[in-house]
């Protein structure tokens, strides 16, 4: 299986290609003509809202739950609506040419973070009633109750993912919408990798609950006789779950530009727009575990370990080959200069059916990745 780029490799790619577009710009600001640039850096970032569906760990007895005013445990494990990104792209174009040859990595992650939810409820005390009238005796009063229903929740879950393009294209309508646009063809290979990690730790005593036993006789002793009987159940519960796919494809894309505003030979702004659309052929893959157990406590068990009436424990490892379809655009302005440009837009990538997201049986779900965007590109070579 295809392992991700690490993060200090990803951080030392984009720093690189930063640092080499700065010393482009420094470069090309004591530039005397105004010829094309054949090589441009690219480097930027992303916000982007994230679709992301998957299943929740519910073991059973959060069904119980629902008769509580509690916060159901599915609704704190959500991945996060949105990430954050870089983005790095190198584009060489040769001399007297319409050809264009490209290579781009855009890395997003999102991290929700610990959510933790607590809440429980104050029962009230459970009275009791002794009257035996043979020794003029009369008692009634409240004992403390033993125990209260509760839920505790803690969950985490993170995302990442990233898409790395090489392309071939040629220019096949320069100055087809006027003076300085262009309007190139692309193709190519793209790869894309999605992983996604949930975890669950779950609680709960959602049953808690006082019955009465009546008697007309206790111990010999005739009277009358309410006694309370406390009784409820401690489940936990937890889950580790991860999820990925890995896909590589055919890709074809259509970039275009059109200027706006100044001089295409000095400075002048572009509306630029872009489509693309890919089939990828990769595997999705779902490893983990989590496990359920439950004690039964009542007024007999005030010491020691209450007895365990439930205990199961269940692994995950599964995949399965797929084919998943790919669309794309964006959408956006640039300032444009000789040897530079910066960028800003929105674009987004839609992945069909590409990651398992079942937690005991398969769930196939969309992928979808959508927002804003900023680049700056510098040109080195005339």
């Amino acid at each position: 299986m295809k392992r991700s780029m690490s993060a200090p490799h990803r951080r030392q790619l984009l720093s690189t290609v930063s640092a080499a577009a700065l010393l482009g710009w420094i470069g090309a600001a004591s530039a005397d003509d105004a010829d094309r640039p054949v090589l441009w850096l690219e480097a930027g970032g992303q916000f982007e809202r994230m679709q992301a569906p998957q299943e929740a760990f519910a073991p059973p007895f959060v069904a119980v739950l629902n008769t509580n005013p509690f916060t159901h445990p599915q609704s704190l494990q959500k991945l996060p609506p949105h990430a954050t990104g870089e983005d790095a792209k190198i584009l060489f174009r040769p001399e007297d040419s319409d050809w264009v040859f490209s290579a781009s990595i855009r890395y997003g992650r999102s991290d929700g973070g610990n959510k933790h939810t607590h809440e429980e409820t104050a029962p009230a005390s459970p009275a009791f009633l002794e009257s035996i009238p043979a020794f003029n005796f009369y008692r009634t009063g409240k004992a403390p109750a033993r125990a209260k229903r509760f839920a505790d929740t803690l969950a985490h879950e993170s995302e990442k993912h990233e898409v790395i393009d090489f392309e071939a294209g040629k220019d096949v309508g320069l100055g087809v919408f006027g003076a300085g646009s262009s309007s190139t063809l692309n193709a190519g290979v793209r790869f894309a990798q999605f992983s996604s990690r949930s975890n669950a730790v779950i609680n709960a005593d959602p049953d808690f609950a006082v019955s009465y036993k009546y008697a007309t006789e206790l111990f010999g002793l005739h009277g009358r006789f309410n006694i309370p009987q406390q009784n409820w159940h401690l489940f936990a519960a937890k889950a580790d779950m991860e999820s990925n796919f890995h896909g590589l494809g055919p890709l074809v894309s259509w970039d275009a530009s059109v200027p706006l505003a100044g001089n295409p030979h000095s400075e002048d702004v572009t509306l630029d727009w872009g489509l693309n659309a890919a089939i990828l052929f990769g595997r999705q893959k779902v490893q983990g575990h989590h496990s359920t157990n439950a004690h039964y406590v009542s007024n007999r068990h005030f010491s020691g370990a209450p007895p365990l009436v439930y205990d199961h424990a269940y692994s995950v490892d599964r995949s399965r080959s797929v084919t998943v379809p790919n669309l794309g655009g964006f959408a956006g302005l640039s300032l444009r200069f000789p040897n530079a440009k910066v960028s800003i837009g929105c674009r987004a990538d839609f992945f069909f059916n590409a990651v398992d997201g079942g937690v005991d049986t398969r769930k196939s779900e969309n992928r979808a990745f959508y927002g804003p965007f900023a680049s700056v590109s510098v040109g080195l070579g005339d």
